[in-house]
């Protein structure tokens, strides 16, 4: 044991002489009195952090020293310039798309294209015929002036004219001279358009007034203007709601509300559609889960008119929920804005709910509004806060002040004017009545298809039986199978627009992507009546749909 003690105090004398060797030659180097006090006030009897210091210096006097990379070394594989190009032609690369599937060749091969301006009643062109028009016209025309261009078009060929059932302008304010020459007046006082947000220089007096006028119409503190349509519920929503939250949704909301849920990264409670019971049951488990002690944000989101099925929920019951637990609750009303409600003042007045209980009122203005981006109405403090904080007002352009000033008046010229209320709104129910009945009374109709949407509603959705389609029940047996189910439902659909097209009237089928939807969704015919149209029109282009679903089942 002493001789062990012995061996260590040995080993102690030698380390403190080769220290106290090499701190003496060290000394020597100018700036190495640093160096060492850096040492010794960094030990403090702690080895391993001195061991740990050493080994990084080794580790960094290894990095810069060690040879730089070398494809000369022994496992570096030569290529000749033939092999390389031979690797070269062999690679495929992954295509930037998917290649499109039939129905989608056929959907695109059997597409209108509108000759002119769109409208309630149209004539269409082909692919070919467009292509054809530079050859009609002198190259050097082409590059001054678009009179020839649009002279040449009017020479296409095909005089029928077809009953456009697809544009979303309810009313025709798009198609209206007087409109029309208020946004040419606006172009040459303003410019087509405001270049930059509204932050900066973008908004303008003309965003003011018309933020104004829709607030006024509404019976609103306030009201925010958004260039987008689409991006107004994916901006609103992240705007106020985020991580630990509370958001309680109809399974059935649009596309653009799911996103903004999404981007919200709020607790998420899903309701089934239209479901009031199970809307209650969402929400009180939602007030359950809630654990933290700072209050969370609380809201219940839906749908004036649903954009995939025409149907309205029952809002006066949705506000009785809203106080009884103390929530927010917000209402897309993109399809019901101008003309639910006795002045078309949207779901709450059809209900009989006071604007005040809808905490959000958010809507698009591209439908009755004739117009284009969209808005959102409420308080004034939550409009106040999505001046700074809303993505989609603080960072894109604001729309073109053409645009807002024709959407303010047709706001306060036609939506707010009595005249409007008694005629346009009772004339347009009227026709959307004209269009139902006609199909209700049609036997082989009903045979075949539904009517989901609500009656008021000028987007009428339709869906077919599945009892008639029995090769598609029999793949949904298989879950497997479902997704080609789909697809050969999406083809009957595709084939029934193709026939009413063949008829003189233009239709649509509900396309979605389904790898971003939430849920999926059930398909069917989109048909918007417009009060453009005659009453004669609408009875007519209803007997050609109703035919068209016979044939394709006949």
């Amino acid at each position: 044991m002493e001789k062990v003690d012995r061996l260590w105090q040995d080993l102690g004398e030698l380390v403190n002489s080769t220290v106290e060797s090499a701190v003496a030659k060290v000394s020597a180097v100018p700036g190495s009195a640093f160096v060492v006090r850096y040492i010794k006030s960094s030990y403090q009897n702690d080895p391993i952090r001195t061991l740990l210091e050493l080994l990084l210096l080794l580790f960094a006097i290894r990095y810069f020293l060690a040879s730089k990379y070398s494809t000369t070394k022994k496992n570096y594989v030569h290529l000749e310039d033939y092999e390389v190009d031979e690797l070269v032609d062999d690679w495929e690369p992954e295509p930037l798309v998917s290649p499109l599937t039939d129905l989608e060749k056929r959907t695109l091969a059997n597409m209108p294209i509108i000759k002119g301006p769109n409208g309630p009643r149209v004539h269409l062109t082909s692919e070919k015929e467009v292509l054809s028009i530079p050859n009609k016209l002198d190259a050097a025309l082409l590059t001054t002036t678009i009179v020839d261009y649009s002279q040449a078009s009017q020479e296409l060929v095909n005089p029928n004219q077809y009953l456009n059932f697809t544009m979303t302008d309810v009313f025709g304010f798009g198609v209206r001279p007087d409109v029309r020459a208020e946004a040419v007046k606006t172009i040459h006082e303003y410019g087509v358009g405001s270049c930059g947000p509204a932050g900066f220089y973008g908004n303008q007096d003309a965003h003011v007034e018309c933020e104004s006028t829709l607030a006024k119409f509404l019976g609103t503190e306030a009201a925010i203007l958004y260039s987008q349509g689409f991006a107004t519920p994916s901006s609103v929503i992240p705007c106020f709601f985020k991580r630990g939250d509370y958001i309680v949704a109809d399974k059935n909301v649009n596309i653009s509300i799911q996103k903004g849920i999404l981007l919200s990264r709020a607790n998420v409670l899903w309701y089934e559609h239209n479901d009031m019971v199970d809307l209650e049951a969402k929400v009180a488990q939602a007030i359950k889960m809630h654990r933290s002690r700072s209050l969370p944000r609380r809201i219940i989101i839906t749908e004036g008119i649903f954009e995939y099925s025409g149907d309205s929920p029952d809002l006066a019951k949705m506000v009785e929920i809203r106080n009884k637990y103390k929530f927010r609750l917000m209402v897309d009303e993109s399809w019901s804005f101008g003309v639910l409600g006795k002045t078309g003042r949207g779901l709450a007045e059809a209900c009989g709910v006071d604007r005040r209980d809808v905490d959000f009122t958010i809507a698009s203005l591209a439908n009755a509004g004739g117009s284009a981006g969209g808005f959102c109405a409420g308080w004034k403090f939550m409009v106040d806060h999505q001046q700074i904080t809303s993505l989609a007002y603080t960072f894109s352009a604001t729309m073109p002040p053409y645009l807002a000033r024709n959407t303010s008046a047709i706001v306060r010229e036609y939506l707010s004017d009595p005249a409007h209320e008694t005629l346009a709104l009772s004339s347009l129910r009227e026709k959307v009545n004209v269009f139902v009945n006609t199909l209700e009374q049609d036997s082989e109709f009903n045979k075949y298809a539904y009517i989901v949407s609500r009656r008021e509603s000028p987007l009428v959705v339709v869906r077919l039986h599945r009892a008639y389609l029995p090769q598609i029940n029999k793949a949904l047996i298989k879950v497997k199978q479902a997704k080609v189910a789909e697809e050969e439902l999406a083809d009957i659909y595709q084939r029934i627009v193709e026939a009413t097209l063949a008829r003189g009237v233009i239709i649509s089928r509900q396309q979605v992507l389904g790898r971003f939807e939430k849920f999926d969704i059930v398909q069917g015919l989109r048909v918007v009546v417009n009060d453009n149209l005659t009453s004669e029109e609408i009875e007519s282009g209803a007997k050609a749909f109703a035919s068209a679903i016979s044939e394709v089942f006949a």
